[in-house]
């Protein structure tokens, strides 16, 4: 199925949350996985590498994306013998869910507005 605004509405009455998070948040369904694994546990990269069976740099490379996508939060922590360690946590499904209703009312508002436009009259 193409992962279009058209097609949103059969995608969430099959449950396709990767297909959802992919569309309106850009992410591909790696980071929906990361995003997810990091929701319950604070998570080191090591952890997330593992799971996603992605070496440490690749896996750097996919936190840093959903950290700006606003879904993940990094939080430096003191090891109990000295030294410092990141680990990585999803931001609350609450959280998500408020930003989707918000990104939706906007997306709304938009369309409303492109729907109201004369189309010939828009310029090529």
């Amino acid at each position: 199925m193409e992962k279009c605004l058209i097609n949103l509405p059969g995608v969430i009455e099959s449950g396709g949350r990767c297909d959802i998070f992919e569309c309106l948040f850009g992410l591909k369904p790696i980071h929906v996985k990361i995003y997810f694994f990091t929701l319950k546990k604070k998570r080191t990269i090591k952890e997330i590498a593992s799971h996603v069976n992605r070496d440490r740099t690749t896996t750097v490379r996919l936190v840093q994306r959903i950290i700006k996508q606003g879904l993940l939060e990094k939080e430096t922590v003191a090891l109990t013998y000295g030294g410092l360690k990141n680990v990585y946590l999803g931001i609350p499904q609450e959280t998500v869910k408020e930003k989707l209703k918000v990104t939706l009312g906007e997306l709304n508002i938009s369309m409303d507005n492109f729907l109201e436009l004369d189309w010939l009259k828009i310029p090529e």
